[in-house]
Formats: structure tokens, C-alpha cells, sequence
């Protein structure tokens, strides 16, 4: 009995050759005959494979997650371990921690089980359909990953009518990247964006922040001017007041004096707000100086003799 136990407690040999463990994972160390180190690559594939087995079985789950009129039966375990969202919720002391049921808001019954079918099997299919909501229910519930990904396809997806309506999603959202990659998008083609009226419904302080790149595409500062004016009067009532805060993005003294004269100063709604007279009064002298240069450069002496 003593014989038997003593060789019992002896460490067993291996006896898996290397081609057999390289077939099932990574043979990270070899230290003899021995011992080995192996890192099973599978495992977690397994792994995956059986909590979405288990959760189409209905089997071992312990929290039901309702939206709209559908169930879905789901192990905390699983939700915790890929979203902040609810691992926030199952390993705090909040109510949720103990309910069977959980209902959950902002988010619809196909976009949740787009969000679960990703949660188990890491695959989801985005769609242009899809990822608007696709990304909004993984904002909230903090599937960042999820986040990234239809990030990716709608930085792929920009186009001219899009763009803006991608900004102001990514804006909502504080995805930082995608808000910069869709400004840089808009700059680069600003004036095939302007044709289409969704742009009249950028933010003041994004379209102040767009016009203001020193790289904005447009073939005249006549352009950001209309620009300008076109976005005050879609909304006049709301937007008056913000007029001197987004002219001043557009480079004045840049104009052609004759347009500024006859259509900027002419303006009535430029004429009507006291608080953009600076901007003007900056653009005359510069009109002015860059007049007195060119007459220099051409010879022409001023008349100072009095009249």
C-alpha cells in the first residue's frame, strides 16, 4: 500500500510528442522530456462554441434580459465578461444582481439579439440598415468592440449625402476618431457635401471647427461666406444670434471687393446685427491697404493736395 501510494504522488510523464502538440495548440516551451509548456489555442474557440450551445439550450442560464415583448435567456457570467455595461450591473450591489428578470430600455428586440448572437459567437453581420441602431445599443450597453467595428464600416460607407449625418451620430456618441475622420471627410469634399441639405444641419461648433482648417476645400472664400449665410437662414430664429460667431470663420479680407461691397455689406441680415461691424471694418482696411500696395506697385502716387 506504501510502494503504491509513493509512486501515485510522482509527477507523470508526458509522452505527446511535438508534432501531436502542435497540432492541437502552441507548444511555447519545451524543458525536457518531461515537462512541457502548452498554450491550447482551441480552448477558447471551445469555450465559445459551448456557452452558445448552452445558451440555445436554455441550459445553466440565470438572468432573463426583456425588451419590447421578447425574452432572452442569458448567463451573467457571459454579459459581465463582455460588457461594462453589465458588469457594472451584475458585480455592484444593484438591484439588477438579484432580479431574474431584467427590462431594459433604448434599445429594440432585433438590435438586442444582434448585440447577444455577438456576445457568444463574436460574429455579427452590419448592414447600412443595421448599424445606426447596431451602434447605438453598443454605446450603451459598452460593447466596445462591437463600437469599433461599425465605427470601421461607417468610415468605409462615407459618402457626400452621408457624411453629416455620420458626424453628428459619432458627435453623440464622443467617438473621437470617427468624429475626426468624417470632419476630415467633409473638409476634403466640401463643396459636394454643401449640395445636399442635411448639411444645413450641422452644430454651430461643428461647422465653425470645419470651416475654420486652414486644408477646407473650396475654389473661393465666396463659398464659406454663402455657406454661412445659407446655414443662418435655414433656422433664422434659432440661428441669429450665432451669426457673429460663424462668420467670423470666414476669411473676410480674402473676398474680392467688389462681392464684399455688393453682397456682404449689402446683406440685410448682415446689416441687421451690429456685432459683426468688427469683422467688416477688419476687411475694409485690409481691402484698403491691399488697394494703396497695388497702386505703389503700379506707380500711381495718391492725391494728397487740397481740394
Amino acid at each position: 500500500m506504501g510502494d503504491t501510494l509513493e509512486k501515485s504522488s510522482e509527477e507523470p510523464e508526458i509522452s505527446l510528442d511535438n508534432e501531436c502538440l502542435m497540432k492541437m495548440g502552441d507548444l511555447v516551451e519545451v524543458s525536457s522530456g518531461e515537462k512541457v509548456k502548452f498554450d491550447d489555442t482551441g480552448l477558447s474557440l471551445v469555450l465559445q462554441n459551448g456557452l452558445e450551445n448552452l445558451r440555445l439550450e436554455n441550459s445553466l442560464t440565470d438572468v432573463i434580459l426583456c425588451v419590447d415583448s421578447r425574452e432572452f435567456s442569458c448567463h451573467r457570467v457571459v454579459l459581465a465578461a463582455a460588457s461594462n455595461y453589465f458588469r457594472a450591473m451584475f458585480c455592484n450591489d444593484l438591484r439588477e444582481k438579484y432580479e431574474e428578470k431584467i427590462i431594459l430600455k433604448g434599445v429594440d428586440a432585433e438590435t438586442m439579439n444582434i448585440l447577444l448572437d455577438y456576445t457568444y459567437t463574436s460574429k455579427m453581420l452590419i448592414t447600412k440598415q443595421n448599424v445606426q441602431k447596431v451602434l447605438e445599443a453598443a454605446s450603451l450597453f459598452q460593447f466596445l468592440r462591437m463600437v469599433d467595428a461599425c465605427a470601421s464600416f461607417l468610415t468605409e460607407a462615407l459618402q457626400p449625402e452621408n457624411c453629416v449625418g455620420i458626424l453628428r451620430l459619432a458627435d453623440a456618441h464622443s467617438l473621437h476618431s470617427l468624429k475626426q475622420q468624417v470632419q476630415n471627410y467633409i473638409i476634403q469634399n466640401f463643396t459636394q457635401v454643401l449640395n445636399y441639405e442635411e448639411f444645413l444641419e450641422l452644430p454651430a461648433d461643428i461647422l465653425c471647427s470645419t470651416l475654420k482648417s486652414d486644408d477646407l476645400y473650396v475654389t473661393e472664400e465666396a463659398q464659406v461666406f454663402e455657406t454661412v449665410m445659407n446655414w443662418v437662414r435655414y433656422k433664422e430664429s434659432e440661428r441669429f444670434p450665432l451669426l457673429p460667431y460663424v462668420l467670423e470663420n470666414v476669411r473676410l479680407p480674402l473676398l474680392d471687393p467688389w462681392y464684399f461691397v455688393e453682397t456682404v455689406e449689402a446683406d440685410q441680415l448682415i446689416r441687421q446685427c451690429p456685432d459683426v461691424f468688427p469683422l467688416l471694418q477688419e476687411a475694409r482696411m485690409y481691402h484698403l491697404s491691399g488697394n494703396e500696395v497695388s497702386k505703389k506697385a503700379n506707380g500711381v502716387t495718391p492725391d494728397t493736395s487740397p481740394s
